[in-house]
């Protein structure tokens, strides 16, 4: 029996529903897919995996207001996806299916967001400009595939994609965009979302996540994308794209700088902290920042590796007791003041403070 009709029969019995069918028929269809992709499908068919089928086909991934996030590694990884792994263990290829976070629907997105922004200058009286867009992504799964495909993408579309040289916080983000007088920018990120996920979240040219009536009006244009439209785009061309440089960093310190509330408080009694990124981003301008205000930073080196395992927590939530444990540890054997933990994309902080016990 042919893969289409193990489908099909796999829906009459029940055992997948007809959104499931439908859209698994779609992606074998729509002429986008590569061959590593389709005999990923074809995979999970042949051995009856139904429940993994479902998981990754029984909807579409939602565009909403803040953008995307969904798994990016499957429960049950294909041969075809695994390829050849990373050093880590991390499959070759995202997971296909049409609910979840791969190269097609970031490539979906990407393509209806400089629709939307194209449409939105000329709208403006500023059809003479070219959409920008800045890049910026956390230390994840395909995190840096994910934001090089965007660039790439954007930039064959007409636009200009100026990309980080590495992982940046979301902060840094939001004021590069107006830093660099961008149209736009996008995160590569699922925040404190488990190991396996990842995200898409988009920013207009304030540097702020998009609201109306731009929200509406980006979800409607993600979703005018057809899918075949995506096959042009899978292979990455980066020689338009622009690699940003350090000055941004510095720009970016020099602002937190100004807006520290009380700096004679820190040089008068400069407190001691404990830090820990939780194997994210947020020492990359945290602990410069902090030491260049003269605060004496002990850094929980366990956790500041770069790690989209986060092999140290069940969770990477600095919200959450549990996240910060190993940094408590570290405050108390050091005396420290207080206790500073961020999460992947450093937009999420948690602190502890030292009380009288």
């Amino acid at each position: 029996m042919e893969i289409r009709e193990q489908i099909e029969e796999a829906g009459r019995s029940g055992v997948l529903s007809s959104d499931t069918v439908a859209n698994l028929n779609t992606w074998l269809e729509g002429g986008f897919l590569p061959p590593w992709a389709g005999e990923s499908i074809a995979e999970l068919v042949r051995q009856g995996l139904w429940e993994e089928l479902s998981d990754r086909f029984y909807k579409g991934i939602e565009f909403g207001t803040g953008g995307m996030r969904g798994r990016t590694i499957g429960s049950i990884v294909t041969n075809a996806e695994m390829g050849t792994p990373s050093e880590r263990g991390r499959p070759e290829h995202a997971a296909v299916g049409s609910g979840v976070l791969n190269d097609f629907n970031v490539i979906r997105a990407t393509i209806g967001f400089y629709r939307y922004c194209r449409r939105y200058l000329d709208a403006e009286g500023h059809n003479y400009e070219t959409p920008v867009l800045v890049i910026a992504h956390d230390v994840r799964h395909f995190s840096r595939h994910f934001a090089e495909l965007a660039a790439s993408t954007w930039s064959r579309l007409g636009g200009q994609a100026l990309l980080f040289d590495g992982p940046r916080p979301t902060p840094e983000l939001s004021f590069s965009v107006r830093f660099l007088h961008a149209t736009a920018g996008v995160v590569i990120t699922a925040s404190h979302n488990p190991p396996g996920d990842n995200g898409f979240k988009v920013y207009f040219r304030d540097g702020g996540q998009v609201v109306a009536p731009h929200d509406r009006g980006i979800i409607e244009s993600v979703n005018a994308v057809a899918l075949n439209e995506t096959a042009v785009y899978l292979g990455k061309d980066l020689e338009r794209v622009v690699i940003l440089p350090p000055s941004v960093d510095g720009a970016y310190l020099r602002v937190l700088e100004e807006n520290v509330v009380n700096r004679k408080a820190i040089e008068t009694s400069p407190p001691r902290v404990v830090f820990t990124p939780i194997h994210g981003t947020g020492g990359v301008i945290s602990v410069p920042l902090m030491e260049r205000l003269g605060v004496e930073v002990v850094t929980v080196e366990e956790q500041a590796v770069m790690d989209p395992r986060f092999p140290t927590v069940k969770s990477p939530n600095p919200e959450n007791a549990e996240a910060l444990a190993m940094a408590v540890t570290k405050a108390t054997e050091t005396d420290a003041d207080l206790l500073i933990g961020t999460d992947p994309d450093g937009d999420r902080m948690g602190v502890g403070v030292r009380n009288a016990e």
